[in-house]
């Protein structure tokens, strides 16, 4: 029997059988894994424990007839403080769900596997209470859509690669970034073909002060976006921007967002 030691974050689990689980994990050494925890649901069983989602483990694995099997776990951090935080737990729910839709099994990227548990971090080092939980979705959002290789085109017009101009710039999510005016005028052929200029009826016209906005939390890091200086109109188109992007990635919703809207709901003293 063949043994294998990998190590990265837990993203979901499902129970299987009578008392088994399914494990997703995150790993640096082969990207994102399905594995059994066999027996894991037993009253005697010492593994479960160290599973759960967001933690970072180091997997012993064995290779079976039906996949691969725990055999022992190694919890290296447990984001405990965001357990006891709906605020915290809405994001980190957002994050491993994120990074499970936007990822295919053995694809390994060291890059992204390491930015995820950056993240993990970052939330359970939130202050509480803080108004910054939406920020950091969404930057957490784009740096995802580029590590996956769905990321917008940020610096020329994505149809005719041109430079752009500071105004009467839209985005499009169909098309994939910017648009410059000219691609994106109103008397455009209706008979173009599809993905041409014009064919997407829902491109949102940006300001200059939005599309800045948006650089900052594609390209830059943590601190520099948690820096940024917004007003809330900029940070809500923002946001409309990012939702569009994250829907024609996913083409559906993620679960943790209704949770997320749910927190948003509740009488706590921050505003997300």
């Amino acid at each position: 029997m063949s043994l294998l030691d990998v190590s990265g974050v837990v993203l979901n689990r499902r129970d299987v059988r009578e008392d088994s689980r399914l494990y997703i994990v995150y790993t640096h050494e082969r990207g994102k894994v399905e594995v059994f925890g066999r027996g894991i649901r037993k009253g005697s069983a010492k593994l479960g424990g160290h599973l759960e989602p967001g933690a970072t483990v180091r997997l012993t694995l064995a290779q079976g007839k039906s996949g691969e099997t725990i055999t022992a776990v190694e919890r290296d951090h447990y984001p405990a403080a965001t357990m006891q935080s709906l605020s915290r737990l809405a994001s980190l729910g957002f994050v491993l769900g994120l990074v499970d839709a936007l990822t295919k099994t053995e694809a390994a990227d060291p890059a992204l596997a390491t930015f995820l548990q950056e993240s993990v971090n970052i939330i359970e080092a939130f202050a509480e209470p803080s108004n910054h939980f939406a920020r950091f979705r969404m930057w957490f959002a784009w740096h995802v859509l580029g590590l996956t290789g769905v990321g917008p085109e940020l610096d020329r017009c994505v149809h005719c690669r041109r430079a752009l101009p500071q105004t009467h710039v839209t985005f499009s999510a169909l098309l994939g970034g910017w648009l410059g005016p000219e691609c994106k005028s109103a008397d455009a052929d209706a008979t173009a073909a599809p993905g041409a200029a014009g064919q997407d009826a829902d491109a949102t016209v940006v300001s200059a002060t939005v599309r800045d906005c948006v650089h900052v939390l594609v390209r830059g890091s943590w601190a520099e976006a948690f820096a940024y200086v917004a007003t809330p109109g900029t940070e809500q188109v923002a946001a409309r921007l990012t939702r569009s992007a994250l829907d024609h990635a996913l083409e559906r919703r993620l679960p943790a967002e209704r949770f997320v809207a749910f927190v948003r709901t509740l009488s706590v003293p921050y505003t997300a």
